[in-house]
């Protein structure tokens, strides 16, 4: 009986290590930021503009931003247009629409669907280096012809150091 409780003992041991060592594995260490960003009661409105600041310090390493949209399946849209605003620390500022497509014309979903959710991961910018280290601000507003935008559940920006 005393054995079969260490063996207990030994073996949830070796659970918590196993958990803690995945935890640890599945880290993303090329991530640099990233920020999600809720939207209230899943509708956007085209007047909540969500910004994202942060400091680069690395201006060597190349990196890729992306912007992170999260929808129920019910978004009915198969895009989405985006007012993007850049703030650079040397004060220059820019203003860029895009559009990402979230859907194929069968209504597939290109982004991760986990149930109700789908989670969009749209390339912005690939392989470039910061020019300047210092403060950045990027804003997205919703660029679509509604004001209030539904389904729509967070809003984020990633930026990661790619792999060369």
């Amino acid at each position: 009986m005393k054995r079969k409780t260490l063996n207990s003992t030994r073996n949830f041991g070796a659970f918590i290590l196993l958990a803690i060592s995945l935890s640890f594995a599945s880290c993303d260490s090329n991530m640099i930021y990233e920020e999600n960003l809720a939207v209230t009661d899943n509708i956007w409105n085209s007047d909540d503009i969500k910004t994202f600041e942060f400091d680069v310090t690395d201006t060597m390493s190349p990196v890729n931003i992306f912007v992170n949209l999260r929808t129920t399946i019910d978004y009915q849209y198969s895009n989405i247009y985006v007012f993007l605003y850049s703030e650079y620390p040397n004060g220059t500022t820019n203003k860029d629409t895009l559009e990402f497509l979230l859907a194929k014309s069968d209504g597939e979903w290109y982004g991760d669907n986990s149930g109700t959710v789908v989670e969009f991961k749209g390339l912005i910018a690939s392989g470039g280096r910061f020019s300047t280290a210092g403060q950045y601000q990027f804003q997205i507003q919703h660029a679509m012809r509604e004001k209030d935008l539904a389904e729509v559940i967070d809003v984020g920006m990633r930026i990661e150091i790619t792999e060369d």
